[in-house]
């Protein structure tokens, strides 16, 4: 595979896919039953395991079939996030069930242990080897591992190990024509920097303190805490301390996962620096801080050449690297961040190891903070000024323990119909989705969207967009509209397009509204017009147009004034009167985003959120999707759906399995 494939990448069509469901032997029957008519994507685990089976000659027919149905186990599982296979019978029965093969348990338990044995003549061992080994499979103990995946693993691990036992050189002019100095001279020089900056503004919390003196002083910092206890506030007095320090702001990188949590982080840190600026030190600092990026941009991704520039031969310049919402990072991406760090760059890692782990393989951040010594934020800062925010804290820290228990109860107000819903504080509408959804909608679009009197006259405006910028009155609009929709977002667990809980579907009703044909979004779908109004997200990284997967803005009516007329076009904010502006073209991946995916909304914060369950239960809700949903907000939270199936949701946690924690631990 390319640099920047995935196993999830790899769809085979055309003369491959015909040949692996024209097959009529053993090997495949039930695999190939069992995807024959599903989506492309779900075809992929089957038709894997059916080659490396027929890599291995010498088998009977079921053992064969038994190696194709592990196989296609072991790649769906990574699929679902785990980074391999338990071969414990219960678990490896309903893992081979998946695949359509639950009835060959016993011949993969036999082939298992042949393939443990040293026996070089054993069939099985041209695809299924040992640790150390370059076999498509790799038993290790009680765990079937893709090799590049267990590859990947021991690698990472292996680096952090060493990143952690490494002691870091000061950074600043002190430490020039010098060796290294005594541990205590380091503390000290750390005390200081803490110490000059900690008086704020806003004054840093002991554990923020902690914080950042370990940034200054340790090769690797993990920084764990939910909203409102104050990670950002932590990076702000992080960069003054570095330059106080006198680490020159172009040896710093920041970087979030997406583009979305960037441009997030981007705006936090130039308020907070802002605020910060009590003197001509701090003024500056304004003025050169560095400006957050993705990772895929730090670690200088070509789409051309599907390859990152930055690696272990080429690494990045900078001396500390800051990398925020590091729960959405997976192991392949983590790996390759690692990989590109100069053996003296300190990196500090900000996240919620509570919250949902990454799309892909892996739940480094969470196994990291659990293995490793993290500092941990749990002052939440915000309860003491805002009553709505004390009963958000208090709902997720019961989720968050799986369980709906008093203080859940105390916390939460539970409505018996859509009239009673106010949008304040934690409220669970415990009705289902196709009695309540038509009428909330309308609710939500009337109460938080679309009768704002300010927001009917900014999506009837036409926008100048004169020479690369639009003008003062159009910036100041544009801000606000966009501000208005970052108050109130409805998340839900899947993307649709089947589902009336799915955020495709929700998106077209909201969309109806916007249109002013109400509740009738069929009219929408049947147009596919994205209108004025409406916001939007990329759906992937555009690398020509410089805009990046999850970056947020809204489509408004430009004129290019170039003579061809005013239309509907993307806006996306760049920071000060920056924006980005995109024609509505095939070519535009772009998406409605009244509505958006847990996953999606992971990097953003809102005033108003509400979270809509599936009407059926699904394997991924889990109390991680629960807590994320509602840690989203600020002011207030809207839970729809029965109640017993939050409770189940609240009661599941991700079922990941992955080694990094262990090997992480080992000596």
């Amino acid at each position: 595979m390319g640099e920047g494939e995935t196993l999830s990448g790899l769809t085979p069509r055309g003369t491959a896919k015909e040949r692996f469901l024209e097959e009529r032997g053993p090997v495949v029957d039930s695999p190939a039953e069992a995807i024959r008519a599903a989506d492309p994507e779900d075809f992929e685990p089957a038709y894997l395991g059916w080659e490396i089976a027929r890599c291995a000659g010498g088998l009977v027919d079921d053992e064969r079939r038994a190696v194709a149905a592990l196989a296609a186990a072991c790649i769906a599982s990574i699929r679902t996030g785990s980074t391999r296979l338990p071969v414990d019978d219960s678990l490896l029965s309903g893992a081979l069930a998946v695949v359509g093969a639950g009835d060959a348990l016993a011949t993969a338990r036999r082939l298992l242990a042949r393939a443990r044995s040293p026996a070089a003549a054993e069939p099985v061992s041209a695809v299924i080897g040992r640790p150390g080994e370059r076999k498509p499979l790799i038993v290790d103990g009680e765990w079937l591992y893709a090799e590049r995946m267990l590859a990947l693993e021991e690698r990472f691990c292996a680096r952090i190990r060493e990143r952690v036992d490494r002691a870091v050189m000061p950074s600043g002019p002190q430490a020039r024509g010098q060796g290294r100095p005594p541990q205590s001279r380091e503390a000290r020089a750390a005390g200081r920097a803490v110490a000059a900056v900690a008086s704020g503004p806003p004054e840093l919390t002991d554990e923020q303190k902690v914080a950042v003196r370990e940034s200054l002083r340790a090769s690797l910092v993990l920084v764990t805490g939910g909203p409102g206890t104050g990670k950002t506030t932590t990076a702000v007095g992080l960069i003054r301390a570095l330059a106080w320090t006198g680490v020159p702001m172009e040896a710093v990188a920041i970087a979030a996962p997406t583009g979305k949590a960037a441009q997030r982080l981007s705006e936090a840190i130039a308020k907070g620096l802002e605020s910060a600026s009590r003197d001509i030190a701090d003024a500056g600092l304004c003025a050169i801080a560095p400006a957050p990026q993705t990772l895929h941009r730090l670690l200088g991704w070509s789409p051309s050449s599907a390859r990152f520039a930055r690696h272990e031969n080429d690494p990045l310049p900078h001396r500390v690297v800051i990398v925020d919402e590091a729960s959405m990072i997976d192991l392949a991406m983590m790996d390759r961040l690692v990989r590109a760090l100069r053996d003296d760059a300190r990196l500090v890692l900000f996240g919620d190891a509570d919250q949902l782990p990454s799309i892909e393989a892996g739940a480094v951040f969470r196994d990291m903070c659990a293995s490793l010594d993290a500092v941990r934020l749990t002052a939440n800062l915000r309860v003491a000024r805002d009553s709505d925010a004390r009963r958000i804290v208090d709902a997720t820290r019961s989720v968050n323990a799986g369980t709906m228990d008093a203080r859940f109860v105390d916390a939460v107000a539970t409505r018996g119909s859509v009239a009673e819903v106010a949008f304040e504080g934690v409220e669970h509408l415990a009705i289902g989705w196709s009695e309540v959804g038509a009428a909330l909608l309308e609710r939500w679009w009337r109460m938080l969207v679309g009768t704002d009197d300010g927001f009917v006259r900014r999506v009837a405006r036409t926008y100048r967009w004169r020479g690369g910028a639009f003008g003062d009155e159009d910036v100041a609009e544009l801000r606000s509209l966009h501000e208005h929709h970052a108050r109130a977002r409805v998340l839900c667990a899947t993307r649709g397009p089947g589902l009336p809980t799915g955020a495709e579907a929700i998106n077209e009703r909201l969309l109806g509204w916007l249109r002013g044909d109400g509740s009738d979004w069929r009219a929408w779908r049947a147009r596919h017009e994205l209108v004025p109004g409406a916001p939007v997200l990329v759906q992937r990284n555009d690398y020509e147009r410089g805009l990046y997967n999850g970056d947020q803005g809204v489509i408004v009516r430009v004129d290019p004034c170039d003579g061809s007329g005013p239309r509907p076009m993307g806006v996306f904010p760049r920071g000060g009167r920056s924006f980005d502006v995109i024609p509505l073209d095939a070519s535009a991946e772009i998406a409605p985003a009244f509505a958006l995916t847990v996953h999606k909304a992971q990097g953003s914060e809102f005033d108003q959120v509400a979270l809509v369950l599936p009407e059926a239960d699904m394997p991924l809700l889990t109390r991680e999707l629960v807590y994320t949903a509602m840690t989203r907000a600020r002011r207030s939270v809207l839970i729809v759906g029965e109640g017993g199936l939050l409770a189940r949701a609240v009661e599941r946690t991700s079922s990941r399995t992955s080694g990094v924690g262990e090997r992480l631990v080992k000596p």
